[in-house]
């Protein structure tokens, strides 16, 4: 599997090398039908039990990175770990971890 972090190295990141502008963001990422349910497994101070969330998936047009989810929760940029599952103590279903990559720039 690709190691989605290094995508990073194709953006000229700005603001101590976290984001990126929304240009670069809307010419290299596209929203599809697709949805997924993941968990950020306590990275965002919420679900520590696995609590689960629902996103539209991003695609890039990026060689070697087409096959990677993306999804977007607020300014956040994140990709999807389908190889680190948590289980969701409330409902036993496992979901995959998201993982931050950028913000992208507010307009």
């Amino acid at each position: 599997m690709t190691n989605a972090y290094t995508l990073r190295n194709h953006f000229t990141l700005g603001n101590y090398n976290t984001t990126i502008t929304r240009a670069e963001f809307e010419s290299h990422f596209t929203k599809t039908r697709e949805t997924v349910t993941f968990t950020f497994g306590g990275w965002d101070g919420k679900s520590y039990d696995g609590e689960s969330r629902r996103a539209k998936v991003l695609r890039t047009d990026i060689p070697g990175y087409e096959s990677i989810r993306f999804i977007k929760v607020g300014k956040h940029l994140h990709y999807i770990m389908d190889d680190e599952m948590r289980i969701e103590k409330a409902t036993g279903e496992a979901h995959p971890e998201a993982s931050w990559l950028v913000d992208v720039e507010r307009p």
